[in-house]
């Protein structure tokens, strides 16, 4: 057989030299010492490998750092700026990439890339070392530029790896070696190309100043005539109620501040504050008109409060086309108009306002978070033709703190955030991109994943507004909160695990990356998990077993409304859900239903009922529909709404917030206010609660100054963490 040679040459044969033996199986031996030759070798245990020290090369070297000359202050400066952009920057960052102290050394985590490793590696022996038992880097603080160059942008300091680092620069050390990194320093620098942020130290006035800031504590910049003719105003205006301080304080700063934003925390009576101050802004002549713009089911309220600070000539703007350019054309002093009205009629509005000076007020104003919702866009248009210019709302920040950009924008056309959405998100927002499988198309998209400069950020919001929280500035109840723990029952149960085991094999053999990009599928998911739970017939109408939180629900107010000075209220995220609950407890405790299927007549109906009406006792309704503006506190002066029931929860932590504001706000006077959770044992209902207990932390750190450990972007949708959610 000829066989062709690796060059192509030409073929040979295979030639064998002499003759072949193959053995299979043991060669017996034939002498004690060939047996033991043969014998297995136990090794002996090793010792563990010693510690390598972490050491700087110079050290290493034995350089006298005694004769080197000293960094110019200017460098040194510009260096240290820049160390504490990137720890401002990533302070309540939610980022894997992680620098810490122990010890004298940095330690380094990050998530597995071999690009990085092999940067690492590339760093003096001396100056790093791999620990394998804690699965992290031990880096020398003077590689500190190094480090950075590596990781890149987005990586957290701890408080203590950055005082290390900073106190570094100035040694001689650091001398030695800190011009040879200027273009590291170049390199980072241009992370904060698009941040225009003051990060020293120094306190920086408010802009808006008001005396309700400077009770605060707060420095403020304006005219002391001008403040002391807005309390003039206020003083001689006769309120048709007596309003409380900080109502007073709030009326004089919208007076003072042609660009203003509310953000009091619900329940410390915004609506009535804008209200006054727009009879005292009209009745002393500095404007002509009032354009209010709210929600639907706050239509109702505003002709409430514009009535009661004495105003007459208003009227609210919806019916057919017809009826719609007829109000118009009346000619009021004041017009109150639902946000997809202002869309439709935005021409009529428009040559109405340039008819006079105006104010336009944007009630619940995180309806124009979105900057490339249409309404927001007519709201910026409409925006130049009016004189001033209120945003009104408790929740600003729903879910994250880009839903602020909008708002102030069209509050004040950028002055407190700049005219650069882009400049915004990449100062305050830490983005992660990822691919998002819909159908065949993967598409890349932007998630939130982080707060960056915090503190920045919540100072500006300080600064530009005027925020009241209800527990510093009412005498309300302590809200107390419980969760009841409720054990799903046979077929119940029996279908929540065949759902929850169904996702559980459909992510195991997920990817990490995929469960990122299927992120949207599976919260859809889970929210069907979470349905079982409720209830399953929300799932399977045909389902008649039993429902182990209707059954918790029916004891509770039992026990509860045998009270007969008690009313309840009952949320649910499910508009079948609320129907059901409605209709299962109308003989009983005369239920009434509140959801957005419901005609605007029907809800106002339901709100009636329960607030005025003392056979009514049970509230049901879906957060979403009842969450804004509504006051659930009975009138009757003999029953009070002092309990809330949540059958389930959602990731929504703005409807959460301020459904629960819906009784606790001034008029409440109960000792205490209760709120329960209802929440499957074993289910997703713990993992929906964490998720809103960090959205709240979130908001609450930077509107209010919260001591939180960190700013949360949200759960993560890991696959290890949606495994451990789901056995």
């Amino acid at each position: 057989m000829g066989y062709r040679n690796r060059h192509k040459s030409g073929s040979y044969r295979a030639r064998v030299k002499g003759p072949v033996k193959l053995a299979f199986g043991l060669v017996e031996t034939k002498t004690a010492e060939d047996a033991a030759a043969q014998q297995p070798v136990v090794a002996e245990p090793q010792a563990p490998l010693p510690r390598q020290d972490i050491v700087g090369t110079l050290t290493m070297k034995k350089v006298d750092l005694r004769r080197v000359r000293p960094l110019p202050k200017e460098f040194v400066a510009r260096v240290k700026r820049n160390l504490k952009q990137i720890y401002e920057a990533g302070r309540y960052s939610n980022s894997r990439m992680v620098i810490d102290l122990k010890d004298g050394e940095l330690l380094v985590q990050f998530p597995f890339d071999q690009g990085f490793v092999d940067r690492i590696k590339g760093l003096d022996r001396n100056e790093r070392a791999w620990d394998p038992d804690a699965r992290l880097w031990r880096i020398f603080p003077g590689t500190f530029d190094d480090l950075l160059d590596i990781l890149g942008k987005g990586v957290q300091l701890t408080k203590p790896a950055y005082e290390t680092i900073r106190d570094f620069v100035d040694t001689p050390y650091y001398a030695f070696i800190g011009e040879g990194k200027l273009g590291k320093l170049i390199v980072r620098e241009s992370w904060f190309e698009e941040i225009d942020i003051r990060m020293d130290d120094a306190a920086v006035a408010v802009k808006y100043g008001s005396t309700a800031h400077r009770s605060m504590g707060l420095s403020c910049e304006f005219d002391n005539t001008e403040a002391d003719t807005a309390k003039r105003l206020v003083k001689s205006f006769a309120f048709a109620r007596k309003p409380f301080a900080h109502q007073i304080d709030g009326i004089e700063y919208l007076l003072m501040n042609p660009e203003a934003a509310l953000l009091d925390e619900m329940g410390c009576g915004k609506s009535f504050q804008i209200a006054c101050a727009i009879a005292i802004l009209l009745s002393s002549g500095q404007i002509d008109h009032a354009l209010i713009v709210a929600p639907m089911s706050l239509l109702r309220t505003w002709q409430n409060e514009l009535t009661m600070a004495g105003l007459k000539d208003f009227e609210v703007v919806r019916g057919t086309p017809q009826q719609r350019k007829k109000t118009l054309s009346g000619k009021r002093s004041i017009y109150i108009v639902h946000y997809e009205g202002l869309r439709i009629e935005e021409d009529g509005f428009a040559e109405w306002l340039r008819s006079g000076r105006s104010v336009m007020v944007f009630d619940e104003s995180q309806r124009i978070k979105n900057l490339s919702a249409l309404i927001t866009k007519v709201a910026i248009r409409l925006r130049p033709l009016v004189t001033r210019c209120v945003i009104a709302t408790g929740t600003p920040i729903s879910n994250r703190p880009l839903d602020l950009y909008s708002q102030y924008f069209v509050m004040d056309g950028g002055q407190t955030f700049g005219v650069r959405f882009a400049a915004f998100k990449n100062t305050f927002c830490q983005m992660e991109n990822q691919k998002i499988r819909i159908g065949r198309k993967t598409i890349n998209v932007e998630r939130f994943v982080g707060v960056r400069n915090g503190e920045e950020l919540r100072s500006r919001i300080v600064r530009t507004s005027l925020r009241r929280l209800k527990s510093d500035v009412l005498d309300l109840p302590p809200i107390l909160i419980k969760d009841y723990r409720v054990d799903l029952k046979t077929e119940q149960r029996t279908m929540y695990q065949q759902m929850r085991d169904n996702l559980r094999v459909e992510i195991s053999s997920m990817s990490d990356q995929q469960c990122v990009s299927e992120a949207s599928t599976i919260i859809v998911k889970l929210l069907r998990l979470s349905q079982i739970a409720s209830n399953p017939a929300l799932i399977d109408p045909g389902y008649t077993g039993s429902n182990a939180k209707v059954k918790e629900l029916e004891e509770l107010l039992d026990d509860i409304l045998d009270d007969e000075t008690k009313k309840v209220i009952v949320w649910s995220h499910y508009v079948d859900n609320v129907a059901g609950l409605a209709q299962l407890f109308a003989e009983k405790y005369r239920a009434v239903a509140h959801t957005g299927e419901q005609s605007v007549e029907e809800r106002q109906e339901s709100v009636r009922l329960f607030t005025e009406d003392p056979g009514c006792r049970l509230f049901v309704a879906t957060p979403q529909s009842a969450k804004e503006g509504l006051t659930l506190l009975p009138k009757d002066g003999v029953t009070r709404a002092d309990t809330m029931i949540y059958v389930d929860l959602s990731f929504d932590g703005g409807s959460y917030i301020q459904s629960q504001a819906r009784f606790h706000r001034i008029g409440q006077a109960a000792e205490r206010c209760l709120v329960i959770h209802l929440l499957a044992d074993e289910t997703v209902d713990e993992y929906i609660r964490a998720n809103i207990v960090e959205k709240l932390e979130t908001a609450g750190a930077l509107l209010d100054d919260r001591d939180v450990k960190g700013l949360l972007g949200g759960q993560s949708l890991s696959k290890d963490s949606l495994l451990r959610m789901l056995s």
